[in-house]
Parts: C-alpha cells; structure tokens; sequence
C-alpha cells in the first residue's frame, strides 16, 4: 500500500527565545515493513540540519533559531510503500538490546490494576505468541477510548483509575503488563491510514513486544489488532516521553509556548 503523510507542528513563542534548538525525530523507521518513496522535512524559519542515526535508527534532524519571536511551523511530509508482515517487524537497523526495555517508567510503572491484568485466567497458555495476542485484546477493553480523555503526562495507572484513554494510555498500559511478565516491551509513535470515517487525522501510538523467535512483533490496542500496512512507523522508545517526535531546548526563555499539530493521511494512487 502506499500512503501520503503531511504532518504539521506549529509552535508560537510569546516573547523573544534568544536561542532555540529542537531535536526532530520525524522520519520514517527504515525496515522491510516500509519504503520511502520520498520523504521531506522542513522549517518555516532557521537552520536545519541532518545530525545523526541514533543507536535506534532515528534518522536525526536538528533545528537551530537564535533571537526568534512567534510562530515556528515544522513539516515533514512523503509518501511511503509499506508492507503487511502479520505484525512482524523486519530489517530494523538498530544496535539496542531488547532487554533494555524491560526497564518500567514513570508512565509505565505496574499498580494492583496491572497487576491483576497480568494475573488473568484467559492468559494462561504456553505459547508466548498465543499469550501477547490474549494480552492484546485483555487491554484493548480495560479502558474505554475517549479522545482528549488523559493528557500527555497520564501514566498507566491513572487512565486504569479513570477507566479511559487515548491511543498512548492504551500503549502504556500494554507496555507495563508486557514488562512484568519479563516481556520487553516498547513505545511507537507512527500514523495510521483509517478506513472509517471518524475524521481522525493524527499521530498514533502502539505498542511492539519481542517474541522470542519472532523479533519485535507490533500491537494497537486500541485498535484490538496487529499493525498491518495500513500503519506507517516512526519512532519508538521506553514510552511516550521517549519517543518524542520533536524535543526542543530553550535557552534564557521567560515566556510561553503553545503548539498545535495536524495531520493528513491519505492512500496514494503515485
């Protein structure tokens, strides 16, 4: 399938930043699952920069502006060809350990709820490929998906207490479980191209579990499901924080800053 991505942030700064430096992580994961067709990102003021591949293969860029006062708009923009592997992820370039992310977070770190999620009877069977599937559909109905629900900030434990989420709680959730049943377990920010005709156009996050034997294997609990090609892969980290698309220093700054991003998905004919 092939799917056109425009992706937009817009910042606003209410006051002059003397210097500003953002460390942007929007370029698609290279790996056999997707093929970049063309791939573009850009900033509507200062200099940016390719900087490095991290050990994770984020390809990153590096945005510099010095003495700049109002709105800041980042795009990265393509067209990417992917590819249904049943959930597999294939040909990853990275150098990281899987079992560096067993490590729980301040977002991820196991409750009683977690707890008694992971102790449930219809989990119990041999194969750990059988057992993440069952994980997978437990989670997707331990919350109910309510969008602007939680904020960016909401750990597990807390959508578990209020009984909703969005995307990332879902993740989250999934993420601590996986993770204490010495499972590692992973954040992924991507887009995904939906097929009904709710409006949402905007990131979205899941979860990949590595499966001994199979690698890292992708699942949206939100969504009930393995990611398929309809999903288009970007950053991953131990959650949400992690695997910040766009992090910025600001340095000698006293004033606000507000943003507001939109995204527009849709299957290309190209």
């Amino acid at each position: 399938m092939k799917i056109s991505i425009t992706h937009n942030t817009q910042y606003y700064y209410s006051s002059e930043v003397p210097k500003l430096i953002q460390c942007v992580k929007l370029y698609p994961s290279i790996c056999k699952n997707q093929e970049l067709l063309g791939w573009k990102i850009y900033a509507s003021h200062g200099k940016i920069t390719e900087s490095h591949v991290d050990a994770l293969g984020h390809k990153i860029f590096n945005i510099y502006n010095n003495n700049f006062k109002g709105k800041l708009k980042i795009t990265s923009s393509g067209t990417v060809k992917t590819k249904d592997y049943s959930g597999v992820i294939k040909g990853l370039k990275e150098k990281v350990n899987p079992l560096c992310f067993l490590r729980q977070t301040d977002l991820t770190k196991p409750c009683k709820r977690i707890r008694k999620i992971s102790e449930n009877r219809k989990l119990k069977t041999h194969d750990i490929v059988e057992y993440a599937h069952k994980l997978n559909l437990i989670v997707s109905d331990c919350i109910e998906y309510v969008s602007g629900s939680t904020s960016t900030s909401t750990n597990s434990e807390q959508a578990l207490q209020q009984g909703k989420g969005v995307c990332q709680d879902f993740a989250h959730i999934l993420i601590s479980v996986a993770r204490s049943k010495n499972l590692p377990a992973r954040y992924v920010n991507g887009f995904l191209l939906e097929t009904s005709n709710s409006g949402e156009n905007t990131t979205h996050a899941w979860t990949e579990i590595f499966l001994k034997g199979l690698g890292w294997v992708g699942f949206d609990p939100s969504h009930k499901k393995c990611i398929d090609d309809k999903y288009v892969r970007v950053s991953t980290g131990l959650d949400f924080i992690d695997a910040s698309t766009i992090k910025g220093v600001k340095i000698n700054y006293a004033g606000t800053e507000s943003l507001k991003s939109t995204v527009k998905i849709t299957a290309s004919q190209q």
